[in-house]
């Protein structure tokens, strides 16, 4: 049993000639070409270290690192993340079946009464049992494109799901240097209301004896009054931040554990880095690009759709009987044919400019993760380097600011200076010591925002793509 394929090919190429105008891929739109910058316009003060995968490691807090480990495990956001990488792979698995042959089996059995030329009834069964195999001939590449694009979708797929992974790590991070600033808000406003009861102590002893006058008194119950009542609020903003970490780390609610103090904890080491590495390591570019090159291959294969398919089918089976042949008989098919579209309404020539425009919206969103991603560097290189700045300018103000409260304390205890003065200075240094320990959460923050910018280490496994 011998296939002649050489009528069939020839017949496809005849009636591929027969389908008419098939349309031209056409080129990307120009504007959504970028040409990387070769610096940055920030200065970056990075070390020569490379992107280290554990970055949140050289923080130093082991308490940190658990937690990072928690929400590695458990995190929900994660967990979503692979169910759609699962998910891309069986439409990847989907598509490369459509290279393969099927292959059925057909069993089927049947019994019948009847009556034969002379009038007697006979009763008569048979058994069939069929085996057929079918085969698309990829001529033009329809399916292989197709399979192409789906498994490019599945690698863009992972590259989200590291983007998410680099996003839970990170704020959760980000998180917990916030939960430590309360706790050092917290740890200041109660030194700060020992140092205000002190002070009221002394005042009514005064007001007993006649040393001090009413106002004074009333000064100092009030400037108590004024921290008591910051304490709660910040209470209630620590147990807030720890229920958004419960969160992240995919956890019941619970008390977090904390390790070093915020002043304690070490930015990363930000990596010398150019523009155009972040091509390399961030992972919401390489998903993007992945995603443009398999509109690409999924536009070859709309356009693929013009061509005729080419199929080859096989079947071989044994026929049973019980009557009137009694000896099985073997029997078998084959063949081949050609499907192609001549009028489909449009229908073709509408898919192929869909993907004409999911392509062109690839490229511009490619564009866009690309200008998005140069913008986030540069915010955080600006931040940094100005949080830098304004802390040094903070911690300038924290000594003339204490300065100026030893000597208004020293001129109320003469009776050169009002209590007014003291209680000015006093708000002055708490407010300072505040904002220098905001500031110094905004730039740990800021630093991890960076190092997240950058595309945090995170390594993603890949062919190369060209864009």
């Amino acid at each position: 049993m011998r296939i002649r394929l050489l009528p069939l090919c020839s017949l496809t190429l005849i009636t591929a000639s027969l389908c008419g105008c098939i349309p031209t891929i056409p080129a990307r739109p120009t504007a959504t070409h970028l040409t990387m910058p070769q610096q940055w316009h920030e200065k970056m003060s990075a070390s020569h270290q490379t992107m280290d995968e554990h970055w949140w490691q050289q923080l130093n807090d082991p308490v940190l690192n658990q937690l990072i480990d928690q929400a590695l495990a458990n995190n929900t956001d994660i967990a979503i993340a692979q169910t759609h990488v699962q998910a891309a792979l069986a439409q990847e698995h989907a598509a490369r079946a459509a290279l393969l042959p099927t292959l059925d089996l057909n069993g089927g059995t049947t019994r019948a009464k009847s009556l034969n030329a002379v009038g007697v009834a006979a009763i008569a069964r048979t058994e069939q049992p069929t085996f057929q195999a079918a085969y698309e001939l990829d001529v033009f590449g329809k399916n292989r494109k197709a399979w192409k694009a789906g498994k490019l979708n599945r690698q863009a797929t992972e590259a989200a799901a590291a983007a998410t992974r680099i996003s839970v790590i990170a704020a959760t991070v980000k998180s917990y240097i916030t939960l430590r600033a309360l706790d050092a808000q917290l740890d200041l406003l109660q030194q700060t209301l020992v140092a205000r009861k002190h002070e009221l102590d002394i005042a009514q002893a005064k007001a007993k004896v006649g040393y001090t006058s009413q106002l004074e008194l009333s000064q100092a119950q009030s400037e108590y009054a004024d921290t008591l009542q910051q304490i709660p609020t910040t209470e209630a903003s620590i147990s807030q931040q720890e229920h958004a970490l419960n969160v992240l780390i995919g956890s019941t609610s619970q008390t977090i554990e904390r390790g070093l103090p915020l002043d304690k904890l070490q930015a990363p080491a930000i990596p010398d880095m150019l523009p155009s590495s972040l091509m390399q390591h961030r992972p919401d570019i390489i998903q993007a690009g992945l995603q443009l090159a398999a509109s690409d291959a999924s536009l070859a294969s709309a356009q693929a759709q013009f061509l005729p398919s080419v199929s080859i089918s096989a079947s071989l089976g044994r026929v049973f009987s019980t009557n009137p042949i009694k000896e099985p008989v073997n029997i078998w098919s084959i063949g081949g044919s050609i499907l192609a579209p001549i009028f489909e309404g449009g229908q073709l020539k509408a898919n192929f400019d869909q993907s004409v425009a999911k392509r062109n919206e690839a490229a511009w969103q490619y564009r866009q993760t690309v200008l998005t991603a140069l913008k986030e560097v540069e915010d955080q290189l600006s931040s940094g380097y100005r949080l830098q700045q304004k802390q040094e300018a903070l911690e300038m103000e924290r000594t003339a600011v204490a300065r100026a409260l030893h000597f208004a304390q020293n001129r109320y205890h003469i009776g050169y200076s009002p209590y007014l003065d003291v209680l000015d200075s006093q708000r002055n240094l708490l407010n300072v010591e505040n904002q220098l320990i905001q500031n110094q959460a905004n730039y740990l923050t800021s630093q991890v925002s960076l190092y997240q910018a950058l595309g945090g280490g995170w390594q993603i496994q890949q062919q190369p793509v060209n864009h």
